[in-house]
């Protein structure tokens, strides 16, 4: 080792002299302005070494033990420690009490008195060689620190198992015993708490429940660290930590659970996620110094830069993956049409269920559609959507009877990588794709029980878990559910859960039967007609007057999905030249109704079944006579059958389920021989 001996190398680092024997300072001041060195000043207690420090900092302290005053020598190299100053003891007294705390000292040296000149210049040259060498080395550890923090925080891990190993790195450079880290985005939702029990051994503590556990307001909670936050670094010993356990009784909880006593609290903001913090606690009530809150603040640019790139890179990543997603919805969507391109229909029900819509639609309101299958659920579904003000964003439909049972929670609310036997990738739920957005649950009456916990959950608090996730993810999505089961029946029978039916209830809108619809039949078969038409490249020449009264007449218990089947099969076997009817074999089942059953029949209000407009007119020529024709020749068979009765029991406005004036005023205007004898109830 080569130890600097040209004066001149020495005028740049300066000494201060700590002493309170006036010829002893004195004379060290002559003998290191000889070496060459720069003399700040010499104190003779503690607090006069204090404020020349604030003056002006020191390259070395050459420091007595016993000094002016009740501080001491030991007093003020805690504060040199606190301020990374070296120092260098120069003593007589040599007794053990005093080696023993020199040693609990991060001394650069120790000099007894009387000493020669030799000796000072030799353990100062020493003590800067190692000072130089400790910087350089330190600079390394740091650098080699940066790089490991980095890969731990890029690790494609679960973000709990990245910050264990952000702590254990720090652990050897920065003391503790419990240590939080939240980012503040979603009011500190995304927050980490490890516990440190043995040498190397670490327990996760969740947020949420050690403030449920300690009677706290998680609000109140969230409060108290934002405001530690606000204020940004700190150390917190002795009496300032006990005032912040005052001032937040939050912080006192966590002291008192985990007998705390000093805090050590770094917040710096990250440009993606806003400001992030971390807080180290210990057991010692004078733990944190200076130098660790230094190393903290060397340590935050990088941290940052590598948070920004790691949030950026998660966000691109789960931004493709969720339009990659969408991309794949849209084409099974594409695949698998629904059932019919437009609501069609003028009827009264009809429109009264788009007044519905209408007024619930621009919310946010839980919607459940009710009905019979085929009535065009997922089609008002989608009109939901399109009139709200999501409709920018994507409705994805989940059809909750088609999925396995053991699939459905995956399907919607994802899993992670490993979750579960072939979970060989993470993959986004159904909720995620739809964020911001719809989610359409069809069939929600077939359901498991125990996924309609975790359903009613998601309503409550708006955010999902995936399967094999830690995080919980907030959810910005709106809910229209749909069935064609009696879900109070279901939830009487112990099948479908009271306070989820409830909580999807908010606004249950009934979808009318296609019977309940008659008068829009001739309208929907002839929509269907033209598009199947269209696709199989035939003209359309209307239907023939005899196949709008069996499609009228028939009670269709399969609802607009049977009728448009069977307007494809229709469309199929006509040629194209001649009116579409309906065959014996392909309209069987119709045929076979009317002739079993006169009640379909009798719920027919003709006038408003065959109220169509001009357009649809052409589409039906001839049908208007050929109707009245009919429609005279139905109601003169159902007075044979009345004996003439139009009134009261029995009557044929009863048969014919229509008011007796409105009767009348048919066979009026239909011309029926007025000289037919007419029996009345009550004549």
């Amino acid at each position: 080792m080569q130890l600097p001996s040209n004066p001149s190398s020495n005028a740049a680092y300066q000494l201060l002299i700590v002493e309170d024997e006036y010829v002893i300072a004195n004379n060290l001041k002559l003998m290191l302005q000889k070496a060459g060195y720069t003399i700040l000043g010499i104190a003779r207690s503690v607090d006069e070494a204090t404020k020349l420090i604030k003056q002006q900092t020191p390259d070395m302290v050459l420091l007595d033990i016993y000094l002016k005053g009740e501080a001491t020598g030991i007093d003020l190299s805690r504060q040199l420690e606190d301020t990374t100053i070296p120092f260098i003891f120069i003593s007589a007294n040599d007794n053990q009490r005093v080696l023993e705390q020199v040693k609990n000292t991060d001394s650069s040296g120790y000099i007894v008195k009387p000493f020669r000149e030799r000796d000072i210049l030799t353990t100062l040259e020493i003590a800067r060689y190692r000072q130089a060498h400790s910087k350089e080395m330190k600079l390394r550890e740091e650098k080699v620190l940066q790089v490991a923090l980095t890969d731990a925080l890029s690790d494609n891990t679960p973000w709990a198992d990245r910050l264990l190993r952000v702590a254990q790195l720090l652990l050897p450079n920065i003391p503790f015993e419990y240590l939080t880290l939240g980012f503040a985005q979603e009011k500190f939702r995304l927050a980490f708490c490890f516990h440190r029990v043995g040498f190397d051994e670490y327990e996760t503590v969740s947020p949420e429940s050690f403030w449920k556990m300690a009677g706290i307001p998680l609000e109140q909670a969230l409060a108290a660290q934002g405001d530690v936050a606000k204020q940004g670094a700190g150390r917190y010993n002795h009496n300032d930590f006990e005032s912040l356990c005052r001032k937040y009784r939050p912080m006192q909880a966590l002291a008192h659970t985990y007998r705390l006593e000093s805090a050590l609290v770094l917040a710096f903001t990250s440009t993606r996620m806003g400001p992030v913090v971390l807080s180290f606690f210990s057991r010692q009530p004078d733990t944190y110094l200076t130098r660790h809150l230094n190393l903290l603040e060397r340590l935050e640019q990088p941290i940052v830069l590598t948070l920004d790139r790691i949030f950026a890179y998660e966000e691109v990543a789960r931004l493709s993956e969720k339009l990659q997603q969408e991309n794949t919805y849209l084409q099974e969507e594409v695949k698998s049409s629904a059932n019919f391109e437009e609501i069609l229909g003028t009827s009264q029900p009809l429109m009264q269920v788009f007044n519905l819509v209408s007024q619930v639609a621009p919310g946010d309101t839980t919607v459940l559609l009710m009905g019979e299958s085929g009535t065009g659920k997922e089609l008002f579904a989608r009109a939901l959507h399109n009139l709200s003000a999501r409709k920018g964003k994507i409705m994805v439909k989940v059809n909750c009877a088609t999925l396995p049972a053991n699939l459905i929670e995956s399907e919607l609310f994802g899993h992670e990588k490993g979750a579960f036997t072939g979970a060989v990738d993470r993959r986004i739920g159904k909720f995620e794709v739809a964020q911001g957005g719809t989610i359409f649950l069809d069939e929600i009456g077939e359901l498991p029980l125990d996924l309609q916990a975790k359903l009613l959950r998601v309503l409550q608090e708006k955010e999902i878990e995936r399967l094999g996730g830690k995080t919980p993810i907030k959810t910005d999505v709106r809910v229209i559910a749909a069935t064609n089961r009696e879900l109070e029946k279901e939830v009487a029978d112990g099948r479908f859960r009271m306070d989820l039916f409830f909580r999807l209830s908010v606004f249950p809108i009934l979808l009318p039967s296609l019977q309940e619809r008659r008068g829009d039949i001739p309208l929907l078969a002839t929509h269907f007609a033209k598009k199947f038409a269209r696709r199989l490249g035939k003209p359309f020449p209307g239907f023939k007057a005899s196949t709008v009264e069996e499609l009228v007449s028939y009670n269709w218990p399969g609802n607009i999905r049977e009728l448009e089947n069977l307007m494809e099969q229709a469309v199929i076997l006509n040629d194209g030249k001649n009116p579409v009817a309906l065959g014996r074999s392909l309209g069987t089942h119709l045929f076979a109704a009317r002739e079993t059953s006169l009640s379909a029949a009798t719920q027919l209000d003709v006038s408003a079944t065959l109220n169509v407009d001009r357009a649809m007119a052409k589409d039906l020529p001839g049908v208007k006579q050929q109707h009245q024709e009919s429609e005279r020749d139905y109601i003169l068979t159902i007075l044979q059958k009345t004996n003439g009765r139009i009134r009261g029991a029995g009557g044929a406005a009863e048969l014919l389920n229509i008011k007796p004036s409105t009767l009348e005023y048919r066979m009026e205007r239909l011309g029926i021989r007025k000289t037919l004898t007419i029996k009345e109830s009550g004549k």
